[in-house]
């Protein structure tokens, strides 16, 4: 039954899809973090991602990220992060963000739900092109065994700037790997679609991320 409840949740996401005349194309991401854990309640992380295109097959972007997140409780966080985005256009890009982070799970119960509420500003370098955009972002976790868990979340950009409507939606369907104790690597399908736009694109995206944590207090 509870495999039956997570495929329904699955099927209920894909019918958020629009199914009309759109640019499609395929994507992958790679990328790796470093997690540096400061304390129970304070965490450092270091991003690297590389981003290709044109059925994956060109150089889209990469980007570094520093993030700084902030543990109130077992279910809140806060997070700031920059990144430092390069284009293949030359557009270089900066963003800021700050993320409010809900976590909900119970002991004993395999599913746990995620929300994440985003509110990023991007610019491009040299330009006076600005981007503020919050985005809501909910998922669900299933604690499948201690190899793997599957998850999938949706989420929504709103465009502000004058613009002040929804631009974007994402569903994502990924597994959680434990390689080992310190080392996760997740691999996920993201559908992205343009809304709002008189030529929406769609991409399809294969992604390969890896995590590796790292606990600095045992080391001072």
């Amino acid at each position: 039954m509870k495999k039956l409840f997570f495929l329904n949740l699955f099927l209920v996401g894909f019918s958020f899809c629009s199914v009309g005349q759109l640019n499609t194309d395929t994507e992958f991401w790679l990328g790796g973090t470093v997690k540096f854990k400061l304390s129970n309640s304070l965490k450092l992380d270091i991003q690297e991602q590389f981003r290709f295109n044109n059925n994956a097959s060109s150089f889209s972007s990469s980007f570094t990220e520093v993030g700084l997140k902030y543990k109130v409780n077992k279910i809140l966080s806060f997070k700031a992060n920059f990144r430092h985005n390069v284009k293949a256009n030359k557009k270089n890009r900066v963003r800021g963000s700050i993320d409010m982070n809900l976590n909900l799970s119970k002991k004993q119960f395999p599913l746990s739900l995620i929300y994440r509420l985003r509110f990023q500003n991007t610019n491009v370098l040299n330009s006076t092109k600005r981007y503020t955009v919050i985005r809501n972002k909910i998922g669900l976790k299933y604690n499948a065994s201690k190899l793997v868990d599957p998850y999938a979340s949706y989420e929504l950009y709103y465009r502000l700037n004058g613009k002040n409507e929804f631009r974007t939606k994402r569903l994502t369907l990924g597994l959680q790997w434990r390689l080992l104790k310190e080392l996760r690597m997740t691999t996920f399908y993201r559908l992205q679609t343009d809304i709002n736009v008189k030529n929406p694109d769609r991409s399809h995206i294969i992604g390969l991320m890896f995590t590796y944590n790292l606990d600095v207090r045992k080391r001072r």
